[in-house]
Order: structure tokens, then sequence, then C-alpha cells
């Protein structure tokens, strides 16, 4: 959690946000995002209470079996952030192709219309997948640890 705090400190004054803010026509990628910083909280809450049952020697198995129930939407969580992310790579496709349509190659301002789509629609493609690959996956790290966790505290 601690980790992710920094490189969210680091890209936000490195100006990456900002970027990304200008080039992802859609803002999916703040979407996922805020899943992300909402479940990767959640999931911390969840460790942090599961160690503390574990280190006060508690052996009701209430609480790790309600955490064990509650993960499973960690995991749907981490998937739907894939399934944004490759939204946002066809919308971002969508974006780029629609240019074609009304493109007259002797007028120069439909080619520069035409090349201006391509770059938008490239990066809002790009970035909803870079972005939604890397939520899930560390959503996944996460949701792995956690159930390492709990595997421990049944034995």
């Amino acid at each position: 959690m601690s980790m992710t705090l920094l490189a969210a400190i680091y890209l936000i004054s490195d100006g990456w946000l900002t970027m990304v803010w200008e080039k992802d026509a859609t803002k999916l990628s703040f979407l996922l995002m805020f899943i992300f910083g909402v479940m990767s909280t959640w999931c911390g809450y969840k460790t942090w209470k599961l160690s503390r049952f574990l280190d006060n020697g508690q052996t009701e198995n209430y609480l790790v079996e309600k955490i064990e129930h509650l993960m499973e939407v960690g995991w749907f969580t981490s998937d739907l952030c894939l399934s944004i992310g490759m939204m946002g790579t066809v919308i971002g496709f969508i974006m780029m192709l629609s240019g074609f349509t009304n493109i007259n190659t002797q007028d120069v301002s439909t080619v520069q219309n035409l090349i201006k789509n391509l770059g938008v629609g490239m990066s809002t493609a790009l970035y909803t997948t870079l972005i939604g690959l890397g939520c899930s996956t560390l959503l996944k790290i996460q949701y792995f640890n956690l159930s390492q966790a709990i595997d421990k505290a049944r034995k």
C-alpha cells in the first residue's frame, strides 16, 4: 500500500497524470485509477485487520471466513479493471478509425484532422490498456497476498 502511495506521488509530481488526462479522451484511465485506489485501500484494511486478528492469537474463524467471502469482490474488481481497459482500447480504435469516413485527400485540412484523430484514438487506446492492465495486476498481487494470509490463518 505504501509503495502504491509513493508511486502515485511520484507520478503526480512528474506530470504523468496531467499527460494522461490530456491524452485519454474517454477518461476511463481515471475511473480505473479510482477503482484501484478504493479496492487497494479496502484490501489493505482487510489485511491489517486479519494481521491483528492473528497477532492477538484469536482462534475464532468467523472473521477469517467473512474476509475470505468478501475477497471475491476484489478478484472480480481486478478482472473488471481488465475489461474497462479493453473497452477503452476498442473505443480508442473506433475514435481512430472514424476519421476515415470523411477524408478528402485533396484537402490538407481533412488530412490534418485525420492525423489528429489517429493520434487521439491511439493514445486513448494505449493509455486505457496500460492502466487497466497495471491496475488489474496490482490488485491481483494484493488479493493473492490476502489469500495467502487467510490460508495461514486456517492452519
